[in-house]
This record gives structure tokens, sequence and C-alpha cells, in this order.
């Protein structure tokens, strides 16, 4: 004998156990405006009581009105893109939308089936920090007429709306910080230089070490994506027969891996060796010593996200328009200036 499938509670059913119209449970169950706190308390009460749960795809269709927003992000691992979503979130949430948020785990074709699928969700718009390259988050968006912002890893020369920081600048700023330490052999560790914003940052640091005249101390290392590749990588460099006076590392990650790998060398920080970090994060300032960083306006940005993508919405934007922020250099305990000992001993 077959057993009867279970019927899903409606909104028929959440309104009669909370005795109100269905218009007024589908209006506190939506978030609309205009129920009282008692009535609302007892909608949402009837609904946990009975086990319903709101389709809010279905929801969307009729209104015919999408209240999601896509945003794919390259790495949960990365402080500063859970600092963006957070932000993000926190704008959809205010102006009645929801952020639907999927990962990549750096794979591109990961990214490209999470851009598929929340795509797949009736998304009103979508956000994409690409993990690299762009054409395919193009392509998906034009293909669905869905609004399209994409930030970070990205310049004014893609063919979307983008929202970024100057990293060239900021990581000349950083570089010439270092050198006015008394630094030369200033290596520079970056995830992969096919990244656009961790190039920007390579050339950042290249062009301060040529104004300093310091071309033949300049030195760019791939650490790779990964904690376990970057802390071999940093070893490497650490173990070499000269090794560099300070580090700047291009992302907070890559700051991570070479903590690990200075420890692991025995090294002390700031005695030994100086460190930057190009990205900051909460703990860099609880850390002893305090980490010196390259922060970015996270706030800025998810706003200014925010703000281009309800243009789109609203139909206000038909331009594609780049902004770029600046950045700031925070000076704390980790770069000082070289000890005298080692500008004696290490002459090169």
């Amino acid at each position: 004998m077959s057993i009867p499938e279970r019927s899903l509670p409606t909104l028929r059913d959440v309104a009669d156990a909370a005795e109100v119209s269905v218009g007024t449970a589908s209006k506190v169950l939506s978030g609309a405006p205009g129920v009282s706190a008692t009535r609302a308390q007892r909608v949402w009460e009837a609904a946990r009581s009975i086990g319903y749960r709101r389709n809010g795809i279905a929801a969307d269709l009729r209104s015919g009105r999408p209240t999601s927003i896509g945003f794919v992000l390259p790495d949960l691992t990365n402080s500063f893109f859970i600092d963006i979503a957070r932000a993000l979130e926190d704008h959809a949430l205010e102006n009645g939308y929801r952020l639907l948020m999927a990962h990549a785990n750096e794979d591109p074709e990961r990214e490209l089936e999470r851009i598929r699928f929340v795509m797949s969700r009736q998304v009103a718009g979508m956000i994409i920090i690409p993990c690299s390259g762009y054409l395919h988050a193009i392509e998906e968006a034009r293909e669905c007429n869905v609004p399209l912002v994409m930030a970070d890893r990205v310049d004014d020369t893609f063919p979307a709306n983008t929202v970024t920081t100057n990293s060239r600048g900021a990581s000349a700023d950083g570089t010439a910080h270092l050198i006015e330490l008394g630094h030369k052999r200033i290596t520079f560790l970056v995830n992969t230089l096919e990244l656009v914003n961790s190039r920007d940052r390579a050339d950042g640091y290249a062009d301060a070490m040529r104004r300093a005249h310091l071309d033949r101390y300049i030195k760019v290392v791939e650490c790779g994506m990964t904690a376990t590749q970057i802390h071999a990588a940093t070893l490497e460099v650490l173990s070499g027969s000269v090794r560099p006076t300070a580090l700047f590392a291009a992302g907070n990650v890559t700051t991570l891996g070479a903590l690990r790998a200075i420890r692991d060398a025995d090294l002390r920080l700031p005695e030994d060796i100086s460190l930057l970090s190009f990205d900051d994060a909460p703990w860099m300032s609880v850390l002893r010593p305090h980490l010196s960083s390259i922060r970015q306006p996270v706030e800025a940005i998810g706003h200014a996200i925010w703000q281009l993508m309800l243009k789109l919405l609203n139909g206000e934007q038909n331009e594609l328009v780049h902004l770029n922020f600046k950045a700031e250099l925070l000076v704390r305990e980790s770069t000082t200036r070289v000890p005298a000992e080692t500008s004696v001993l290490n002459p090169l």
C-alpha cells in the first residue's frame, strides 16, 4: 500500500490558524508594513506551529518583482570578501531585497556553476567578485537580462559596471613607507599575477622601487592561492642566501601564510624582518606586534556597489560606470627601521 504524500501547509492554513485574512498573513510573512505587532506575532507563531515555509520565488513571480540579489564571491576565508557581503546584505535588507550568496572557492568552473545556480533563482540583479576572468559572468548576465555589478578583481577595461580600489597607488604608498624606513630588499608576495588587482598591486610595488632607484632589488614572488602554498613559498624566500629585510603581502590570506613562515623560520617580527599587509582585518590590530596594513574602505565600497545596483534596477543608469576608491595606509608595529647590524652585515 502506498503512503500518501503529506501536503505542505499553505498561506490559507496560516491565516486560518492565526485568525486573520490571507492578505494580512501574506503581508506579515513578506515583511511588508501596515500590520499591528499583535497580529504579526500571531501570524509568525501560527506559521511556526504548522511548519509553513514561504516560497520566495513563487511570491516574486506572483508579484512580478524579484526581490533577491545574487552575490557570487571567490573565497570565504578572505575577511575582505566577508565584510563586503555583510555590508551588501545590510543594504539589501534596508531596501526590501534579500542577498542570495554563493561561494566559488577560487574555482572558475565552480564559479560558473554557482552563477548559473543563482541566476536560476529568479534574481533581480547580480553582484560578482570574480575568481579570474569575466567574460563568462557577463555572458550569463546578458543572457538572463539581469543587471550586473562586478567588484574588486576588475578594472575599468571590463565591459561591465565595476567598483574597485586603487590597488596600484595604495601598493606604491605601502612600498614607499618601507623604503622610508631604510628597507631595500623588499619582497612582494602575491597569490597570482593572473588576477587584475594582484597585478596592480605588484605594479605599484615596482613603481615605488623604481622611483627610489631600487630596480635591482625588485622581487615579486607568486605564492599560490592556498595557505599551504603561501607558507611554503614564503619559507623558501626566507631560507635564501640573501634574506629580505621586509615582506609586503598582497592580501590578508597571503599575510597569514607569511606570518606562519616567519614563525617557522625562527625570525622575530619586526626585529628580524618587517611585514606589511595589503588588506586589513580586526585580528591585525590585536596580534602582537600589531600589523601594519593597507585598509580598503569596505563600507564605502559596499555602499557604492549597492547604490549602483539600485540605479540599474530602477533604470537610472544606462552608461557603464567604473568607480575607484582610495585605500589607507595604517602604520602599526610590524614595520620598523632596518637594524644597523643588518645594513652592515648584508650590504647588498
